[in-house]
């Protein structure tokens, strides 16, 4: 039986939650130092600031003292990467993720931040190699980005080594050579079955899984957890995304909690992407209908992807609620249950949202004009269309050992 199709709920052995860049890259850059013998990145946004730089510095420390270092960074995230040249020379493996704006895998990016180190250490969140006082262009914030990840040790660790393994080998240019066929037959085999969609009801004992979505196997794996947790919540949610445009599923799942007596909250992300502000108000007269609290997050910039469920459940990792997120990029998730650190985030996300956030009134809703109705409905459905639009044509191309 392959690695990936064991039960995908391990025993925790430790998880470190980090928050914000200085934790996540001080802790980053212990493990790069700590590595004997690798270090596998996979980022969205590899940047040209000095933060980017130092990591940058370290992985080509790691490659000359002998540490096997391959790096993935997206074609539209991060090219052209300034250090590409530093770090081939110091004898980093590097590759960019779909060349091009529609690659050989359409319009698909991967979104995934993970870091694996010596298969000893997974590191999965929402944050970029970008100082997070800094937009990826290099313009200062107001303040830094709130943003989430975790360091977690244990067998789960294995799960995400084998998952960086399989998007490396899908990217090389010799992945379709018999000799490399054969590797990865001995080596790593098939994906785990997406039949398990990680829900809650699944006893009180502390565990973990990790979900990395792709356009294979596990389309709709993520997705599919926020659902079945959504359906199974009793008490509590908090949501929180920088960028908020559900489809009808999860839409009808949030709102079906909150008639069913939940208390359902959304911190979302504002003044980003203005088309996106102009786009997400069409969604609130629904939510705020069924008593759905919802917080724009105001004061600086939101980047945290989580969803926390009974205080006992959550998801966190790289992937929005939107459907770039959820149908066109390779995204990596945490699913957490039964452990102390969700009480944290909860915690941690309840008190952004009070200090952050602004609590959207439905008498404030209504006074809006017909036409900033009209618009801001009109721009919803503009993005979804486009959005959908850009998903066609993304479609992994099955390696041999992809076959179920």
């Amino acid at each position: 039986m392959s690695l990936l199709r064991k039960d995908r709920w391990q025993e925790i052995n430790t998880l470190h939650l980090l928050e914000g860049g200085v934790n996540y890259f001080s802790s980053l850059i212990r493990l790069i130092q700590a590595a004997k013998k690798e270090i596998f990145l996979e980022v969205y946004i590899f940047s040209a600031d000095a933060q980017a730089e130092q990591i940058a510095k370290e992985l080509a420390d790691a490659a000359r003292r002998g540490v096997e270092v391959r790096l993935i960074v997206d074609w539209i995230g991060s090219a052209p990467l300034p250090f590409e040249k530093m770090l081939r020379d110091a004898g980093v493996h590097f590759s960019y993720y779909n060349k091009a704006w529609f690659g050989k895998l359409g319009f698909s990016r991967t979104h995934r931040k993970i870091a694996v180190i010596d298969e000893a250490y997974a590191v999965v969140g929402g944050i970029n190699i970008c100082d997070d006082r800094l937009t990826s262009q290099g313009q200062a914030l107001g303040a830094p980005r709130w943003d989430l990840a975790i360091v977690a040790t244990g067998h789960i660790v294995e799960k995400v080594h084998a998952t960086f393994l399989r998007q490396w080998h899908r990217l090389a240019d010799d992945a379709m050579h018999l000799k490399n066929v054969i590797k990865r037959l001995l080596e790593h085999e098939a994906p785990w079955s997406s039949k398990h969609y990680l829900g809650i009801r699944h006893g009180n004992k502390p565990s973990i899984a990790f979900i990395a979505r792709d356009n294979l196997h596990h389309r709709r794996d993520i997705e599919r957890a926020y659902l079945k947790a959504i359906g199974q919540a009793q008490e509590e949610i908090w949501l929180v995304t920088p960028y908020f445009i559900p489809g009808r599923k999860l839409r009808k799942a949030l709102i079906r909690a909150a008639d069913r007596g939940v208390q359902v909250n959304l911190l979302i992300g504002k003044n980003e992407f203005a088309i996106v502000d102009w786009a997400v108000p069409s969604l609130y007269g629904q939510f705020l209908s069924s008593g759905i609290s919802i917080y724009e997050h105001q004061k600086d910039q939101l980047h945290a992807k989580v969803m926390v469920v009974d205080r006992r459940w959550v998801t966190l990792g790289s992937s929005n609620c939107d459907p770039l997120s959820f149908l066109v990029n390779h995204e990596a998730n945490w699913v957490i249950r039964n452990h102390a650190i969700i009480k944290d985030i909860r915690c941690k996300i309840a008190d952004r949202a009070q200090e952050s956030g602004s609590l959207v009134l439905m008498e404030n809703f209504q006074r809006r004009s017909s036409f900033l109705k009209v618009l801001h409905w009109s721009i919803y459905n503009l993005i979804r269309l486009v959005m959908r639009i850009a998903a066609v044509g993304t479609r992994d191309k099955p390696l041999p050992w992809d076959i179920n």
